[in-house]
């Protein structure tokens, strides 16, 4: 019971319905607003005339570090007539649980278009649940890296859905991994095989997907990264960027390159500057998170494209 009571103090908890969610919020973060992913969410009623966009992705999508009226779904929902965008994204989230809650859930919010931003460590499975602190962690994954279980791996998966003393164990024995040398690498294989299992659903569903890919947003001019982050950051910036195209490339998903649309503003990247307010949830020299104004520019990109496939 103690194990139970651990994990409900924290705003997000272990969601396995299906499994490949991993983790939700308990309850909204924002009264009020919709953003992120409420475990037992019930859709709003949807409204005549007016269209639905739901925006998945992971904290790029969810917007850390501005506003909410700042990140990418409000800034579109703006720059559409007669629509609406609930932004569903995750702190945290992998391609996984990304896809599992379109196949699990989305069907139900009856959305006329799904916009997917995928970001470069989508490739990286989640394994631990989002918002724990390092000393009690909770296990949330789907497969058991090599080296952290102790029993068969069915066996132990099973356990981390249904007792919560096991989570937490398994959680401490993954810390011990890492602590001895454990990485947990993109995996691009299984990133691959996200991307199947949402377009089988998009085809099943017959609801439109559209695919964000979203870069480091350092990554809006690759020649001028090397001024804000080192040299060695850029290029592995860069490679995971090419890693999630080639993967987009090889499915019939309608997908956007977001590094255009950062790079359409003429700006080399989207950090917080000195004398700029930076919003909930930054930090300084933040290489990953864009600003409102990237944010911004990927609205602006979005908006044809996402207008058009709403108009067929």
């Amino acid at each position: 019971m103690g194990y139970r009571l651990h994990e409900t103090q924290f705003l997000s908890r272990p969601v396995f319905d299906p499994p490949g969610i991993k983790y939700a919020y308990a309850k909204h973060p924002e009264p009020g607003k919709i953003r992120g992913w409420v475990a037992g969410m019930t859709p709003p009623p949807k409204r005549p005339g007016i269209s639905r966009i739901i925006a998945l992705g992971d904290s790029v999508t969810f917007g850390l570090g501005t506003e909410a009226e700042a990140a990418w779904p409000a800034a579109l929902e703006r720059k559409l007539t007669h629509t609406e965008v609930f932004n569903l994204a995750m702190c945290g989230w992998d391609a996984e649980q990304s896809v599992s809650l379109a196949i699990g859930h989305l069907s139900a919010w009856q959305p006329d278009l799904v916009i997917w931003g995928t970001y470069t460590n989508d490739m990286l499975p989640s394994y631990l649940m989002w918002g724990t602190h390092d000393k009690h962690p909770v296990f949330v994954g789907t497969s058991i890296p090599k080296g952290v279980g102790i029993l068969p791996e069915a066996m132990g998966l099973w356990l981390v859905r249904h007792t919560a003393i096991y989570r937490q164990f398994l959680a401490a024995r993954m810390a011990r991994a890492q602590a001895k040398g454990l990485q947990i690498r993109p995996q691009l294989a299984w990133y691959q095989a996200q991307l199947r299992r949402l377009e089988d659903w998009s085809v099943r569903a017959n609801i439109p997907v559209l695919v964000l890919a979203l870069p480091a947003h350092t990554q809006a001019n690759p020649e001028q990264c090397p001024t804000v982050l080192n040299a060695h950051d850029c290029r592995l910036q860069a490679e995971a960027y090419r890693d999630i195209k080639a993967a987009l490339s090889k499915t019939q998903l309608q997908w956007l390159d977001g590094q255009r649309f950062y790079a359409a503003t003429g700006r080399s990247d989207f950090m917080v500057r000195p004398g700029e307010s930076a919003g909930p949830g930054a930090w300084e020299n933040d290489a990953e998170h864009p600003t409102a104004a990237g944010h911004a520019a990927l609205a602006a990109g979005l908006a044809a494209p996402a207008s058009a496939i709403l108009q067929r």
